[in-house]
């Protein structure tokens, strides 16, 4: 098993949860191949790893691919016709969407088709499986959230974009500044001595990106919103700011309002009793500044949070001296469960040393430490060597759904 499939190995619980079904419904295209002809104009055609019975009157050749249209789907069964003169739009159906055909042909003005898609075929899948609006800012901001370069050091070169001249006396610019190196140089985990202070320096590092923008707006008194008080407290709000009054100067600052947004995106409620949260926040470790990528998996409690007895927590964590880490928490009863992964031989001892200390303080708070297994070869990359955005581990690995026809 590759470091990516590890990964994403730990999900596989929480998807068998949420499956869900894909009906093929009129209107929809698919792209699979004739596997075989039937008497009475039908053939059965395969879809992936799906194959189905259709109707099917047209002249084709067995064992080729064509792209359908569905006609009908109801009790007298699958009536497909085949779709002609989109062959290269075909291949945004490589996974098999429920897409339809206005969808496709907004989709493939998006897409670079002729280079590598992948993120953009993930951002597609992502908006279609969840009903998200189809339109063209949501596609961007869930390509945006898949950049490989680490948002720390995205930050960094935000803030010294800000310095331009041009855009430097800016008011809200000038807000944005300090915002901006507020953030890279006040959220530190190197003096933090206990868990509220962690979850303090979260909770105040979310609000600072404004990750909970549009909650807080709606939520917020009907006197405030109209004398505009609190309003340019988060980087994503002086950001659409910004952008408004610097007009064609303020289109570099659109992938990091972007990538923002798509934290938010990749995080919105889903619908059942289980919900997700997935954050990528940026934070120093003394010297080392990096990313911390954290996502929330459990059943809702009654006001609609994740319920802190009954959870599961990963953490992806990019260090100096242990490098690459991931940690997978399970909670069941407020007893937890700890999988720790990383490739140092001596973090196994480093471990071992802790583990009083840290069943302490558990103990401390409520919760009671069962075991921590130490698993070693962990580094997380492609075969090319280049470093994986986790959110792209955690997207894939949640597109996964039980399709039925």
């Amino acid at each position: 098993m590759n470091p990516v499939q590890m990964i994403q190995s730990l999900f596989q619980n929480v998807n068998s949860q949420k499956a869900s079904v894909v009906s093929l419904k009129s209107g929809q295209l698919l792209y699979g191949k004739v596997e075989k002809f039937l008497p009475n104009d039908s053939a059965i055609i395969r879809m992936g790893d799906m194959r189905f019975l259709a109707t099917l009157k047209a002249e084709l050749s067995a064992e080729n691919s064509y792209l359908f249209e569905v006609r009908s789907s109801g009790k007298d069964g699958l009536e497909l016709k085949v779709v002609e003169g989109m062959r290269q739009e075909a291949v945004l159906l490589s996974k098999n969407l429920p897409i339809t055909k206005e969808q496709l042909q907004k989709a493939s003005t998006w897409m670079n088709i002729q280079g590598d898609s992948t993120k953009e075929h993930r951002a597609l899948e992502w908006m279609i499986n969840r009903g998200l609006p189809f339109t063209k800012s949501t596609f961007q901001s869930l390509v945006a959230v898949q950049d490989s370069q680490s948002f720390y050091r995205q930050l960094e070169e935000f803030r010294s974009q800000l310095d331009s001249p041009s855009i430097a006396t800016l008011k809200t610019v000038q807000q944005l500044k300090e915002l901006t190196s507020s953030i890279l140089t006040n959220h530190s985990l190197g003096d933090i001595d206990s868990a509220d202070e962690v979850k303090q320096l979260l909770k105040q590092l979310v609000q600072a990106l404004g990750l909970n923008y549009e909650n807080e707006v709606v939520s917020q008194p009907n006197d405030k919103k109209a004398s505009g008080v609190d309003q340019l407290q988060s980087l994503k709000q002086l950001l659409l700011t910004a952008m408004t009054e610097l007009g064609s100067k303020g289109k570099s600052f659109e992938h990091l309002l972007n990538r923002l947004t798509g934290m938010q995106l990749i995080s919105q409620d889903l619908s059942g009793p289980m919900q997700q949260i997935v954050m990528q926040l940026p934070l120093a470790f003394g010297e080392m500044k990096s990313d911390i990528t954290l996502q929330w998996s459990g059943r809702k409690t009654s006001n609609g949070q994740i319920d802190p007895d009954y959870c599961r927590i990963l953490f992806y964590l990019d260090l100096r001296s242990l490098n690459q880490t991931v940690v997978d928490m399970q909670v069941q009863n407020r007893v937890i469960h700890l999988s720790v992964m990383n490739d140092s031989k001596e973090f196994e001892s480093i471990i071992k040393f802790h583990t009083p200390t840290l069943k302490e303080n558990l103990e401390s708070i409520g919760y009671t430490l069962s075991f921590i297994n130490v698993n070693p070869s962990i580094v997380i990359r492609n075969q090319e060597q280049q470093q994986i955005n986790p959110v792209n581990v955690f997207m894939e690995s949640n597109q996964r759904v039980d399709k039925r026809i």
